[in-house]
């Protein structure tokens, strides 16, 4: 597993330092990135609202509890 491990992270060291050594790209920006880069922005920000209303209630307890005035004792500790 080890060895699997610092092959992968030699193979990255090595694709970095030679995407480096490239002077000169002829490249461009083709004019749909725009747009895939603007689906991309909205997907994240639906997918992170997805995100919250799934464990809003788990949210608000922890934040209820975070700022608490009572810290040591939990929601289970209130009977006693």
């Amino acid at each position: 597993m080890n060895y699997l491990r610092n092959m992968a992270a030699g193979s990255v060291m090595v694709g970095l330092m030679l995407a480096m050594l490239c002077r000169e790209a002829s490249a461009y920006i083709d004019p749909g990135t725009g747009s895939y880069i603007l689906q991309m922005v909205i997907a994240g920000i639906v997918g992170a609202g997805f995100a919250i209303k799934l464990f809003w209630k788990q949210i608000k307890l922890f934040i209820m509890q975070l700022f608490s005035k009572d810290r040591e004792s939990g929601p289970d500790d209130a009977s006693e």
